[in-house]
């Protein structure tokens, strides 16, 4: 990660998707926070979402918690590739998507660059950025950032360009 500014992340709408999928099973049984673990490509300016990983975590109403052992998991699981950890997105019950002090202090890594996306309603209504809270690891501390598009940007993951069925 480059020093000067943080790389901007590039986020498929099918990935966006899938992300909010995954954060609503975890509280199809009772209401429960979910996480959903980012890895991807990067370079020098960008970075790309590219593979999501859904970590083995303790959950409830208002919290969740992964082990050491959950996150190494994750890690082995992309060991050998080129893939490397961008972020995460996790749940918030409610409309509140402020990180708390335990977001801040027990996200799975915590290093220049990091997004942390929180998703309202337990993800139900979808990953819309304008409805989220996002917040990237600056400086030693999360911050919230006000222009996400700055960021972050979901592009579309298909583009059906034929004559008579372009949308």
């Amino acid at each position: 990660m480059s020093n000067s500014s943080p790389r901007l992340v590039y986020l498929t709408d099918r990935a966006a998707q899938q992300t909010s999928e995954l954060l609503a099973s975890f509280a199809r049984r009772r209401p429960s926070e979910g996480v959903v673990y980012w890895f991807g490509i990067e370079s020098e300016s960008f970075a790309v979402v590219t593979t999501l990983i859904v970590p083995d975590a303790q959950t409830g109403p208002g919290h969740l918690r992964t082990s050491v052992e959950a996150n190494a998991e994750a890690i082995q699981f992309i060991s050998g590739t080129p893939l490397v950890y961008i972020g995460q997105a996790h749940s918030h019950p409610g409309q509140h998507v402020e990180h708390s002090h335990t977001d801040d202090v027990e996200t799975f890594a915590c290093f220049d660059g990091v997004i942390s996306v929180v998703v309202p309603r337990f993800g139900r209504d979808g990953l819309s950025l304008k409805d989220c809270g996002v917040y990237r690891y600056l400086g030693g501390q999360f911050r919230h950032i006000q222009n996400p598009q700055q960021h972050i940007q979901i592009l579309p993951a298909v583009a059906d360009l034929r004559r008579g069925k372009r949308r």
